[in-house]
């Protein structure tokens, strides 16, 4: 029985509060289902994620790694990573499409997956070749072990920021137990095109299905490169896709058109749309850092649920970005079609309503794919990332991050805060997870 929900975190603009989001959302869930565990995947070639679940992003010094990912690369291997877990996918056997016989050099996931090994180390937990799905849970590790903050629920399948993405691109990867590849495949990850990844995305869909019935959602993490790889494993292989998104006109317009070609709705979702593989529907756009003037509850003249109120002129602005959305879904369905899946499969009258939103007035629309983020207050949202500790763990008491950056939040404030991660993540989930906050 698969996970009954997988969710990616997706923009194509970093900075934006996707990786502070997303976070927030895994580790609030996790504390909200102590039945039910939670899987995070870190997908971005800079690896935050693991970063904040494993300790924090705090730096003995300048040039030093950030704590949590020198423990990711102190307790795992380039076997039990990310990295791996790509590389096994991409190489595990699928009865649909048997490739055994694939050159090296067809690999679109860079030099270092399109590597044979030439030995299996003893201890490690690479998966052998034979039937069923990869089995997820060899790469997962559980934060709380070395993190407590995080919930002990929580799993994640890390990565180690250039160790796993860069370092993998070298020359001296042999020491590794790989096999050189010829010349012309000397291409960083992020740069591969063409649609290879297919196959490993199809392998990932199966391996969440597989997964134990005890786990209740996964969360991707993905890179701001929209085009990236890692980024259309996720778009490919979850259910769900979240959009933080800035007040910046500019940056709300590349999700549209980008010179780079890393637009995420008109570069990377419609073609995979097109081509039918993009598995994810916009479940949320979510405006980030929203200042707040009241903690209750409201809605925008134009309909946008916000769990607090918002100034007058970020209203207007909100309400504004939201009516360009739906007006680019009614003049071009390629666009309507990324938050709805259009197939047999898909609940008819789902489709319908879905449908309905789109093509209907504006408030129904925006009261359904729309929400916002309070900006979360500098020194709360330091020590959170610094130390890798959860809003939803947060007390009033004094913590000193380790760059010696100290202070405390206001009971009323972390009381907010918690309330609309919590809103948030059953916005995101169900209902199932809107449980009482912890006391700050």
């Amino acid at each position: 029985m698969s996970p009954k929900h997988t969710v990616c975190f997706c923009n194509n603009r970093g900075g934006v509060g996707k990786t502070f989001m997303a976070f927030q959302t895994a580790c609030e869930a996790a504390r909200s289902r102590p039945d039910k565990r939670v899987l995070v995947i870190d997908f971005s070639l800079y690896s935050d994620q693991t970063a904040l679940l494993l300790g924090g992003s705090a730096r003995e010094s300048f040039g030093a790694p950030m704590k949590g990912l020198q423990v990711t690369v102190d307790v795992t291997t380039c076997d039990t990573r990310a990295e791996g877990l790509i590389r096994d996918l991409e190489h595990a056997p699928d009865a649909m499409d048997c490739d055994e016989d694939r050159p090296a050099s067809s690999s679109i996931f860079g030099t270092f997956f399109s590597r044979k090994r030439k030995t299996t180390s003893p201890g490690t937990k690479t998966q052998p070749r034979g039937g069923g799905p990869v089995d997820l849970t060899r790469y997962a590790l559980r934060p709380h072990d070395h993190n407590p903050a995080i919930p002990p629920n929580l799993y994640l399948i890390p990565s180690a920021g250039a160790t796993s993405w860069a370092d993998t691109q070298s020359d001296h990867a042999g020491q590794h137990g790989y096999t050189d590849p010829p010349e012309e495949t000397q291409i960083p990850l992020w740069a591969r095109r063409g649609d290879g990844w297919l196959f490993a995305a199809r392998k990932l869909r199966v391996a969440l299905d597989a997964l134990p019935d005890d786990f209740g959602a996964v969360f991707v993490d993905t890179d701001h490169l929209a085009a990236c790889v890692l980024t259309k494993l996720a778009l490919a292989s979850c259910e769900k896709v979240i959009v933080p998104l800035s007040f910046d006109d500019g940056d709300f317009n590349r999700l549209f058109q980008d010179v780079t070609g890393n637009a995420l709705f008109t570069d990377v979702m419609v073609p995979m749309e097109t081509a039918n593989v993009l598995a994810a529907r916009v479940n949320a756009l979510v405006f980030t850092k929203v200042a707040s003037t009241k903690n209750e509850a409201f809605i925008t003249e134009g309909g946008i649920r916000s769990p607090f109120k918002p100034s007058a002129t970020v209203m207007a602005q909100m309400d504004a970005m939201a009516r360009q959305v739906q007006s680019a879904c009614q003049a071009d369905e390629r666009y309507a079609k990324l938050f709805y899946r259009d197939d047999a499969a898909e609940n008819s009258a789902n489709v319908s309503e879905a449908k309905t939103l789109v093509d209907g007035p504006c408030k129904p629309f925006r009261e359904k794919y729309f929400s916002a983020m309070k900006l979360v207050p500098d020194l709360a949202a330091n020590i959170s990332k610094m130390c890798g500790l959860p809003i939803c763990a947060m007390t009033s008491e004094k913590y000193v991050a380790p760059s010696g950056l100290s202070g405390q939040s206001a009971k009323p404030v972390l009381d907010g805060l918690k309330a609309e991660i919590r809103d948030l993540a059953a916005r995101v989930l169900d209902d199932a997870y809107h449980a009482p906050i912890d006391a700050s």
